[in-house]
């Protein structure tokens, strides 16, 4: 019997990552899963296994730390055919009121791993001539963010380098895909500090709709999957807004 692929989840033990390894699980992938909390990895993976007979990895990093990424690379005993790259870190303050820490955290978790993780990949699973790369970007990447400045760009860079590596990959049976939600209701919004933030007041849509989606998508080899109606209307709608107009509806719309 063929064995199951592999695939590498980052940002697991909650949230869209955890629900992505729900899915995942049901689709009959063994998993390995990746994030700071290993008693939530542990949680998923005893749910996982409750429902599912897949293989579970458990390996607790902190991918912000210089070289995690290699690390938690290395600790994999096949090539994964799917690699969700979901860890992220937001953080919702003025620029000058921020924690400079904070910054420098969010921008080596949101970009440089994301690159890293993503580079490693691309080059194992394009010899193997298919594969599948998730990088979990927002709506956020398409505007300018005061009030989020730091995480609204990192955003923008995560879109514009899955876009990049897509091209750069075409005709190699490896895909990329920027997976773009708005507001989820996880626990982002606390992570964030971002509770008086009004873009995640409401009815948000589950964690477990966004990744559903997100999987459907880059199983179809979506380059861009911008989650939900009224974020793909939003997309549209600016690209033909004056950029004065733009950031100072986000700026309102986050107070």
């Amino acid at each position: 019997m063929a064995t199951s692929p592999l695939a590498l989840i980052t940002g697991a033990s909650s949230g869209i990552g955890k629900e992505f390894a729900l899915v995942l699980a049901a689709e009959g992938y063994n998993l390995a899963l990746v994030a700071r909390d290993k008693t939530g990895l542990e949680n998923v993976r005893s749910q996982i296994l409750k429902k599912h007979d897949v293989q579970i990895q458990v390996i607790d990093a902190d991918l912000a730390q210089l070289g995690a990424v290699d690390h938690v690379w290395s600790q994999l005993q096949v090539t994964p055919l799917v690699v969700i790259n979901n860890a992220g870190i937001g953080d919702f303050a003025c620029v000058i009121d921020a924690d400079p820490v904070r910054i420098e955290t969010m921008l080596q978790l949101n970009i440089v791993a994301m690159t890293r993780l993503a580079q490693l990949a691309a080059i194992a699973m394009v010899p193997l001539g298919r594969g599948r790369i998730l990088n979990t970007a927002s709506i956020a990447a398409f505007f300018p963010g005061p009030t989020m400045a730091a995480y609204y760009a990192s955003k923008s860079y995560v879109l514009s380098f899955s876009e990049a590596l897509s091209e750069e990959l075409k005709g190699s049976g490896v895909t990329v895909t920027a997976l773009c939600p708005g507001p989820t209701e996880s626990s982002f919004k606390s992570s964030a500090h971002a509770d008086a933030n009004r873009a995640f007041k409401g009815t948000l849509p589950s964690a477990y709709e966004v990744a559903l989606f997100g999987y459907r998508q880059m199983t179809k080899g979506k380059v861009i999957a911008v989650h939900g109606t009224s974020n793909k209307l939003l997309v549209f709608i600016v690209r033909f807004l004056p950029r004065k107009v733009v950031r100072s509806w986000v700026k309102r719309a986050q107070q």
